[in-house]
């Protein structure tokens, strides 16, 4: 052999080695793969989403535990910013948890329905599912962030699929298939016209609302959909559901600045509602965790914005310092008198709450804090100063010990968290 074709020689096996690094670093560093859970038991209807082999083909399905206990993860030695950008894609929906070493937060990607991951004892963000479940636009995740109720629309439908999704551990003993991320996304569908959802406190269980002949029919079930146990029946059908405490589910009315709207709780065992606050124009409300508390906003002169604080025990509403939506705050799991809000640096004007739901309105956030037993408030951080693009805050959510806010930007659907 000439000395030409030894050096053809080494430079093809220097551009083969290179190739095989570049697709094990990229397609296999960033996933840390989990121990081995424990088997789970199967589920009738419980299939992998958007595949055609039966379940249990391609290893067992296994029970996962919680996540970010039972991985392996490197800690590195890389210093977490204080507002951390987490998807710069468009994510349907997350959840959060913290355990006895760090939080994690799980993310459903909104294009595809990939599974991520970020703890705050590593920069990484961990892959671990990427099973293809297109345009899912909202989710709810149960408290170990192994599973979640999400909704997705596909292309020209008017109404939502709803699903139940388990992230199961893929099997080892079987070929390699096109997903080399550590998890499959399994799951069934959840029946019926759902219009409203939420998980109770502890994330065991779920109050679904579903749409029957015009009627808003209320069933507690598992976090699952099983189980199902018919609560309450109602007439409204355009509402917002939530589960703040143990003893009461926040049913209110689709806020417009041209209808009056209400809040009432329900009853978790009996089904009895009690109306809190309303009639009022643009009405939104978000419940405190221990039941005492309501920030609301509401449609005031002018389709200003007119944010307070309703006390449920005496009755009576003061003013919160703050001019913002309720649908841009979030009370503490842990410190329940306080509540987060993506506030406007400037006066939004337009009508409200109509064109910020719609798109048309859009604000630069702020993060206050309000302190709802004191009257106290503060600026937690100033997020255009800290981030590459304004923030228009919705979605927030905290971790069970607070040190984390959660929110995602309506602008561009991307997902952030915020050290506090």
């Amino acid at each position: 052999m000439n000395t030409k074709n030894i050096i053809i020689s080494i430079a093809v096996v220097i551009i083969l080695g290179l190739v095989g690094w570049a697709y094990w670093y990229f397609m296999m560093g960033p996933v840390a793969i989990p121990v081995s859970p424990t088997p789970s038991e199967g589920q009738p209807g419980f299939q992998p989403l958007n595949r055609n082999t039966p379940a249990g083909q391609g290893g067992q399905a296994t029970s996962t535990g919680e996540l970010g206990s039972t991985n392996i993860l490197t800690t590195d030695k890389t210093k977490l910013p204080t507002l951390r950008l987490l998807s710069d894609t468009p994510v349907g929906g997350y959840g959060a948890s913290t355990t006895a070493t760090t939080t994690n937060v799980l993310w459903v990607d909104r294009g595809r329905g990939n599974v991520y991951r970020a703890s705050y004892n590593s920069s990484q963000i961990v892959t671990l599912s990427n099973t293809v479940v297109p345009k899912i636009f909202n989710s709810i995740w149960n408290k170990n962030l192994t599973a979640f109720i999400g909704s997705l629309l596909e292309d020209g439908d008017l109404v939502p699929t709803n699903v139940y999704s388990e992230l199961v551990r893929q099997g080892t003993t079987t070929p390699a298939k096109s997903s080399l991320a550590p998890y499959e996304l399994r799951g069934k569908n959840i029946p019926g016209n759902l219009i409203g959802y939420a998980a109770s406190p502890d994330k065991s269980k779920l109050i679904m609302v579903m749409d029957e002949s015009g009627m808003g029919v209320g069933y507690i079930s598992s976090f699952s959909g099983q189980g199902m146990t018919r609560l309450f029946s109602t007439p409204l059908t355009q509402i917002n559901v939530a589960w703040p405490t143990d003893n009461a589910i926040a049913i209110s009315t689709k806020g417009s600045a041209s209808y009056p709207g209400f809040l009432y709780l329900v009853s978790p065992k009996t089904g009895v509602w009690s109306k809190i606050l309303g009639p009022m124009a643009g009405l939104s409300a978000v419940v405190s965790h221990d039941g005492k508390y309501v920030l609301y906003s509401a449609t005031g002169k002018n389709s200003e914005i007119q944010t307070s604080i309703y006390s449920i025990a005496s009755g009576t509403s003061t003013d919160a310092l703050i001019k913002t939506l309720a649908d841009k705050c979030a009370w503490g799991n842990f410190y329940k008198d306080l509540v987060f809000c993506g506030v406007p640096s400037q006066q939004m004007s337009g009508i409200y709450p109509d064109g910020w739901y719609l798109g048309s309105l859009s604000s630069v956030d702020k993060i206050w804090q309000v302190n709802a037993a004191t009257g106290e408030v503060h600026l937690i951080a100033s997020l255009v100063d800290q981030a590459d693009r304004t923030i228009n805050a919705f979605r927030l959510d905290l971790d069970p010990k607070d040190k984390y806010l959660f929110f995602m930007n309506k602008n561009d659907l991307s997902l952030w968290s915020l050290a506090i």
